[in-house]
């Protein structure tokens, strides 16, 4: 969503994909290989590049 239309400020700016440094990343579930554990992980559409949330820090709710 563009800026222009939000009713409020972002309160943290988009998140980033650790490789090519793009904005086009989704949240998701997924299940860890080894545990089995389900775990949140963010991907980028551009690159596919994929890593754990809590590697890049802060909570699934805070990012737009």
């Amino acid at each position: 969503m563009s800026d222009t239309y939000r009713p409020y400020a972002p309160k943290n700016p988009p998140v980033r994909c650790v490789k090519c440094y793009d904005i086009h990343v989704i949240l998701s579930e997924a299940r860890h290989p080894d545990t089995g554990e389900m775990f949140w992980r963010f991907t980028c559409l551009d690159c596919r590049v994929a890593w754990p949330q809590d590697q890049h820090g802060g909570a699934p709710d805070e990012y737009e």
